[in-house]
């Protein structure tokens, strides 16, 4: 593996502006990397290597004749095959839009472009972002680059898997109810879902809308910051996205742990040991509270009696906002067509049934059934106001805490073709669930060599504090960062 790969996004963009590393290097190295370990991992569906050699190449030369560059400029970054490029295909992992090329940038793109990013390719997902473990793809696999015969999570799988294999220095993904934190979780990297409407959705294609954020992917926190200051800010093309300016994360953070922790409250919640948690994901949490603890953190435990409803609210609510967003996939003005159709109504049924996955076909019914009229005020619109509860719960926990601490995932990854428990990320589901910042930090590793994660969950609008702890934990967790795997 080439050395450049091991250096920090912060650094490089440092060095590229200094003159001391050229984009073309980092570049080359991310392409041998992907051409030395993809087939094993599986995390990019495309890789732009011409596109990203010439962007290179007109990166260095602003460089070189001190023209204005970009915040990120020069600096490669992977992007989840759901989030829009012009003019590229976007096929969410899916038959239906195998042939689908996108009309118009994303807004994320948007900004990215004008940082000066090099857009090195398409991630691998699940279908529509729909499953855990990046195994619903249409198109293949993705693998844990720790370990290939395991699971990489997903539905972010690719990302997560293209940054912990160092193939890229970070990546986008999106977050429905765990999927880039899960995955960052099992693939030994930082994964920040931000405050719900502090980033634009515009140009993502939709899951569940009430839940959905695009965020980051990266090897350490500083450089997940130093991407988020890119993409957040207002956009009046996606009508949640809140009217804040953007904020430069990194300017924020603070290298001095102690000073940091000192001033913090973790809360623990009390309904994290009603469920098993894997052995050695236990110990490591132990460990961390008292690492926390012995660096100057105030820990409390908080009671939030509503999360043994997390579950069943996030099935209920996101499987009928996903029934009403695929609804729009018919094969009639884009998409998969069937050409075996005798009337209309077939039309919609085959060229539906013949381009979407079991997974996305069971969510769309299950969605339905919810949202028919006999069952809309007992099951939608009560779990609705049950989620309001829950909302509320956790509000008035944090009038005790900064921060809710818990493990990112109370099991490990599991071999393909296994499942992993039901409750395995419910308490990255809650973030998802009240439109909170969550963020997931690589924290250890078990004895069989496979990374694990902590999760920071903030109250709203909380994420340049959010970024604080987890530098901070970051600094004291042990986990060496520079560490990669050779699947």
């Amino acid at each position: 593996m080439d050395e450049i790969l091991k250096i920090r996004a912060d650094d490089l963009r440092t060095k590229i502006y200094l003159g001391k590393t050229k984009s073309l290097d980092i570049v080359k190295a991310c392409v041998a990397r992907v051409k030395e370990a993809d087939s094993r991992v599986g995390a990019f569906l495309k890789l732009n290597e011409e596109e990203s050699l010439e962007q290179a190449v007109h990166s260095d030369k602003r460089v070189k004749n001190n023209e204005e560059c970009g915040f990120l400029e020069g600096i490669p970054v992977g992007i989840k095959d759901n989030i829009m490029m012009k003019g590229e295909s976007m096929t969410s992992a899916s038959r239906h839009l195998e042939n689908y090329v996108s009309p118009y940038d994303a807004t994320v793109i948007e900004k990215l472009k004008k940082a000066g990013v090099i857009f090195l390719g398409r991630t691998n997902m699940d279908e529509f972002a729909m499953g855990g473990s990046t195994e619903t793809s249409v198109y293949k696999k993705t693998a844990n680059p720790w370990n290939i015969e395991y699971i990489p999570g997903g539905s972010s799988g690719g990302s997560a898997a293209a940054v912990g294999a160092g193939m890229v220095p970070f990546a986008l993904g999106s977050d429905t109810g765990d999927s880039i934190r899960q995955p960052a979780s099992f693939c030994g990297v930082v994964g920040y879902k931000p405050s719900y409407g502090l980033i634009s959705r515009y140009g993502m294609c939709a899951l569940a809308s009430s839940f959905d954020q695009i965020g980051t992917l990266s090897k350490n926190v500083k450089d997940g910051a130093l991407l988020a200051s890119v993409i957040t800010g207002k956009d009046y093309r996606d009508p949640i996205c809140e009217p804040i300016e953007r904020i430069n994360y990194v300017s924020h953070i603070d290298n001095s742990p102690l000073r940091i922790l000192k001033t913090m409250k973790i809360g623990i919640p009390k309904q994290l040991f009603n469920y098993k948690i894997d052995v050695g994901i236990l110990e490591n949490f132990n460990k961390t509270i008292n690492k926390l603890k012995f660096s100057g953190a105030e820990i409390i435990e908080i009671d939030v009696p509503s999360y043994k409803y997390v579950l069943a609210l996030y099935k209920v609510i996101m499987c009928a906002e996903v029934s009403a967003n695929i609804a729009t996939f018919d094969g009639i003005r884009y998409g998969y067509r069937s050409r075996n159709c005798k009337n209309l109504n077939e039309e919609y049924s085959k060229s539906r049934g013949e381009s979407f996955g079991y997974e996305v076909k069971k969510r769309v019914l299950f969605g339905t059934y919810v949202l028919s009229t006999k069952n809309y005020h007992r099951c939608y619109h009560q779990a609705q106001k049950v989620r309001t509860l829950f909302i509320n719960q956790i509000t008035s926990a944090y009038r005790k805490c900064d921060f809710i601490f818990s493990p990112a995932t109370l099991q490990m990854p599991v071999k393909f073709g296994e499942t992993l428990r039901e409750e395995c990320g419910i308490f990255l589901t809650a973030a998802n669930l009240a439109g909170l910042p969550g963020i997931t930090v690589p924290s250890g590793f078990t004895d069989s060599g496979m990374p694990i994660g902590m999760h920071f969950m903030g109250s709203r609008f909380s994420d340049v504090k959010l970024f604080q702890v987890a530098n901070a934990f970051e600094k004291i967790s042990g986990f060496d960062v520079n560490k990669y795997p050779e699947p």
